[in-house]
């Protein structure tokens, strides 16, 4: 009998901590309403504010814009102006299968980004680096859906300093001012076989907070 009630309270445990509405009743989590449930991730795809639950304790938050629109981050915000795409030759270790001759396609965004707070804001992706020319710290990141009509997607990590990118690149060496605005360009080495999902649903570009925290992404879309 005891065993019986340890395992029905496990059981509530569990179902309390991953349902959104109870953890938002207990005050655990962010209190957003899940993407689903707001119809964020459903077909209607709907714009605003949502949480996805990943383990027991883990939430993150989203903030999801279409392209056209002007995306709100707590410290910023940022807004697609134009995109480039071209073709390029892929130097480092490339996957032979991603990347059948070393071809691949250069993807450029140029974002316009505010500062929307009253002092300087650091964005830059920082001088650590991963693998040569990756930043560890990326501040924005292309997620590309591995197929037609797949909800799995593929991340990949802006390229700093690639050769035949259009210029001045995003992520600045000083503060953007408070109040200030910056306009630059975001790069990605995208495998040829994938240039037709650059716009496919749920293609987007993920934003991150100034302070590399991981519970909350800035999404604007790019097939909406």
């Amino acid at each position: 009998m005891a065993l019986a009630i340890v395992l029905l309270a496990a059981r509530l445990l569990v179902f309390a901590l991953t349902n959104q509405s109870v953890r938002a009743s207990i005050g655990i989590g962010t209190g957003l309403p899940s993407c689903h449930a707001a119809g964020i991730s459903t077909p209607a795809g709907r714009e605003g504010k949502c949480a996805r639950i990943h383990g027991l304790f883990g939430e993150t938050a989203y903030n999801v814009v279409d392209r056209q629109r002007t995306l709100r981050m707590p410290e910023y915000e940022a807004r697609i102006l134009a995109s480039k795409i071209s073709p390029t030759r892929v130097r480092q270790s490339p996957n032979t299968l991603e990347y059948p001759g070393r071809q691949g396609l250069l993807v450029s965004y140029e974002l316009m980004v505010t500062n929307i707070t009253g002092g300087p804001l650091p964005f830059t992706a920082g001088s650590e680096m991963v693998i040569p020319h990756y930043p560890k710290h990326p501040r924005v990141a292309l997620l590309i859906p591995l197929s037609q009509g797949s909800e799995d997607e593929q991340e990949l990590t802006e390229l700093l300093n690639p050769n035949g990118a259009p210029s001045p690149p995003l992520t600045q060496p000083r503060p953007i001012p408070a109040r200030g605005t910056v306009t630059g360009w975001v790069t990605f080495v995208v495998p040829s076989a994938m240039g037709a999902l650059l716009t496919a649903r749920p293609a987007d570009l993920d934003l991150y907070r100034v302070d590399n925290a991981t519970n909350y992404v800035g999404q604007i879309r790019l097939w909406k």
